[in-house]
């Protein structure tokens, strides 16, 4: 379930340029619905295929030797070539959204500013695609795929969990809002916390340990953030604040 979660996660990133969209209240969630169904089907039938055509047994490469069967040896190359294309293109994506939400959280303020710096010329978020790109990198070189995968999928969970609970604060906190609300939102929350939790006890321990490391580094940046935010609020009060009579 943890290296599943993997495979339907990312869906999320196409939220980030949710301000660019025209009426986002009906587009996203038809959009995301009809994006996470195809997928489902997507990966259903190659499983029903693969387990059809070679069996149940235990392989590295599943979709190669399904094709080497069905297609001859040029299947196998091109769902080879297909796969290392895919891989590129998530790539590409991720190194798209990634940078941007870095920047965006350190324009309001949640990151450092420096990440909010634009290239001169081309008014890109540079600094913030070098740092993602160089983080990718050492990730990339720290351990397998699979170590990856469930790295990966750890860091997956904390975020659901962490937009399930913040569903439930909000709202509260605005009750009123202009949002798509869907019927038993608060208990859907919940269970979506619970099933990440039930997740987590999958990890192994090198896992849970880095993604506590990674929990504390943001907890930090959060307090750091929130000092930052009381701050700037105390000076725009002071600058604000009518001058009191001689």
């Amino acid at each position: 379930m943890v290296l599943l979660l993997f495979a339907y996660a990312g869906w999320e990133n196409a939220l980030i340029p949710t301000g660019e969209m025209r009426e986002p209240r009906r587009t996203i969630p038809i959009g995301l619905g009809a994006g996470l169904l195809v997928c489902a089907a997507i990966y259903a039938l190659l499983q029903f295929i693969t387990v059809a055509t070679i069996g149940a047994m235990m392989t590295d490469r599943p979709l190669a030797e399904t094709a080497s069967v069905l297609l001859g040896r040029g299947g196998a190359v091109f769902v080879a070539v297909a796969a290392m294309l895919s891989t590129y293109g998530w790539i590409s994506g991720a190194i798209l959204s990634g940078p941007r939400l870095a920047y965006s959280l350190s324009a309001q303020g949640d990151f450092p500013a420096i990440l909010a710096r634009l290239h001169p010329r081309f008014h890109t978020p540079a600094i913030a695609i070098l740092f993602c790109a160089l983080t990718g990198w050492v990730l990339a070189f720290s351990g397998t795929f699979l170590w990856l995968v469930a790295l990966s999928s750890s860091g997956v969970m904390v975020l659901y969990a962490g937009t399930c609970a913040s569903l439930i604060r909000l709202r509260k906190l605005r009750p009123n809002v202009a949002a798509l609300r869907i019927p038993f939102g608060p208990m859907l929350s919940i269970l979506g916390i619970a099933i990440c939790l039930a997740l987590m006890t999958g990890l192994r321990r090198r896992e849970l340990l880095l993604m506590c490391v990674t929990a504390l580094i943001a907890t930090a940046n959060w307090l750091w953030a929130r000092r930052h935010h009381l701050a700037l609020e105390t000076e725009i009060r002071a600058a604000t604040a009518p001058l009191s009579p001689p």
